[in-house]
C-alpha cells in the first residue's frame, strides 16, 4: 500500500509489513505511534531508533513510550527513552497520539541484538525506513511541519529525504550546527505533486557523547545554538497553542 494514497492506515501497514532487504526485517519489532488526528500535528520529533530495552515489550513498546511522554515513569526510563528528556524540556508532557507534537524514529524497529546494531545496519535499514518517513511527512500536519532531528542518524535521514544528501555522511552534529543557519527551510514535493513546507531544527542527542565545538572566532557551542532554537520553537508552539 502507498502511504501517500492510504493516509495513516497506509503508513501503519507499511511499517508493520515486510521490508525486504532490511537486516531487521525477519525479527522486526516496529514501534509506531498512532495519531488520532494526523492533520493536527505541527511538530515532529525524529530520533535514532527505539531502544533495545523495548524488545521484551513487543507490541507494547509504543504504549510504554507514551506513558513516558505523559510524564509517567522513572527518571531512569525517561533517560533510556532519549531524546525524551530534551523533548519534555521543550514541550512539557505530551501525548504523541493526540497532541500537536508527534514522535517518530529514523529506524522504526527495535534493534535485534543491542543498541550498537545501528553502526553496522544503518545504511541498509535507513534506505527502507526513509519511505516510511516520507509517508509520515505526507500525512502529518497540513501545509507546514516543524521537524526536530535529534542526533546524527536522524539528521542524516532528514537531509537525505529533504535535500537529497547521502544517507551515511559521518557528519558531526556540532560542526553542522555551526555551519548552517537553523532552522533549515525546505519545500518538499511528494510523488503526487503536492508540496509541504518543512522547517528542520537540529539537536544533539542527549544520550550521546558529543564533542562540543567551543567558542572560537565568535562561534557558539552546540548547546548555545540549541538554546536559541528551543526559544524559537517554544515561541512558535505557544503562539499556535493560543490560536
Amino acid at each position: 500500500m502507498d502511504a501517500q494514497e492510504g493516509g495513516w492506515a497506509g503508513v501503519t501497514a507499511n511499517v508493520h509489513g515486510r521490508c525486504q532487504g532490511c537486516p531487521r526485517d525477519p525479527q522486526k519489532v516496529p514501534v509506531l505511534f498512532e495519531p488520532k488526528e494526523p492533520g493536527k500535528v505541527d511538530f515532529v520529533i525524529v530520533s535514532q531508533e527505539p531502544g533495545h530495552w523495548l524488545r521484551s515489550l513487543g507490541n507494547g513498546g509504543a504504549s510504554k513510550l507514551t506513558s513516558l511522554t505523559l510524564g509517567q515513569g522513572s527518571p531512569e526510563d525517561i533517560k533510556k527513552a532519549n531524546p525524551l528528556s530534551k523533548a519534555a524540556h521543550i514541550f512539557g508532557p505530551f501525548d504523541p497520539s493526540s497532541s500537536r507534537v508527534y514522535w517518530t524514529h529514523a529506524l522504526k524497529c527495535v534493534p535485534v541484538n543491542g543498541d550498537r546494531d545501528v553502526n553496522k545496519e544503518w545504511r541498509k535499514a535507513a534506505t527502507k525506513c526513509r519511505e516510511h518517513f516520507i509517508g509520515e511527512l505526507k500525512v502529518l500536519g497540513k501545509g507546514e511541519l516543524n521537524v526536530l532531528a535529534f542526533g546524527k542518524y536522524a539528521l542524516e535521514l532528514c537531509l537525505n529525504v529533504l535535500d537529497g544528501q547521502d544517507i551515511d555522511q559521518e557528519l558531526s552534529i556540532s560542526e553542522f550546527m555551526q555551519s548552517v543557519k537553523l532552522p533549515l527551510v525546505y519545500k518538499y514535493r511528494f510523488k503526487d505533486g503536492s508540496v509541504k513546507n518543512v522547517n528542520l531544527y537540529v539537536f544533539t542527542n542527549p544520550s550521546a557523547e558529543v564533542v562540543k565545538v567551543m567558542k572560537s572566532g565568535g562561534k557558539m557551542t552546540a548547546d548555545e545554538i540549541q538554546e536559541l532554537e528551543i526559544k524559537k520553537i517554544q515561541e512558535t508552539f505557544g503562539a499556535r497553542k493560543g490560536r
